[in-house]
């Protein structure tokens, strides 16, 4: 369910499917990790006790997530073996983690937005009312998708969203490559868009 990158790792939660190992978790997986781009998964936090859909990493390797078990956002600095809460209590959809150091979470309040780590959050002023977002490897370009199935991307430091496309049916998943290419995960399977020149 929730799935973001560390460098060369793999961190991943959800639920266990039939032919999952049973050291990885019954029910729930926790925070799950990949060092061989998923040939294989260990255990790391959480085993069977937790599920998180929200997931990202801040350009400094923090991690960011929130369990569907808690309005609770709860940060790790040690690929996930640890986590701690901040102060900020929300309700996730989607978290991304800019290279501005801006950690922006999609709720059901329209996306919110963090300066301090995600101790605290704010409106964020003109974006559309996402549910579905990423950041690019390097963090400079963020994509989501609105409640409209509308496509919106924004560089870091840009003046404005800007729109791009459209899904199909209900977006699952969705990420921008460094140079702008953007892959959705939605109704009629994976599709690529290219960048916008």
């Amino acid at each position: 369910m929730g799935l973001t990158v560390v460098g060369e790792d793999l961190i991943a939660s959800g639920h266990p499917g039939p032919n999952t190992p049973a050291e990885l978790g019954k029910g729930n997986l926790g925070i799950i990790r990949s060092r061989d781009g998923a040939g294989t998964w260990q255990p790391v936090a959480f085993t069977s006790e937790k599920d998180f859909h929200a997931l990202t990493v801040g350009p400094d390797g923090t991690l960011y997530g929130q369990a569907t078990d808690s309005s609770d956002l709860l940060v790790s600095i040690d690929l996930g073996a640890t986590w701690t809460p901040t102060s900020a209590s929300l309700l996730a959809f989607g978290l991304a983690a800019d290279a501005a150091g801006r950690l922006i979470a999609t709720t059901p309040n329209r996306p919110q937005v963090s300066t301090d780590g995600g101790k605290t959050f704010v409106p964020l002023t003109g974006a559309p009312n996402l549910y579905v977002i990423a950041t690019s490897a390097d963090h400079e370009r963020i994509v989501g998708v609105d409640d409209e199935d509308v496509i919106w991307t924004n560089t870091v430091g840009g003046p404005a969203w800007t729109r791009v496309g459209t899904v199909h049916g209900v977006a699952q998943a969705i990420t921008i490559t460094n140079t702008g290419e953007i892959l959705v995960a939605d109704d009629s399977g994976l599709t690529l868009l290219p960048a916008d020149d």
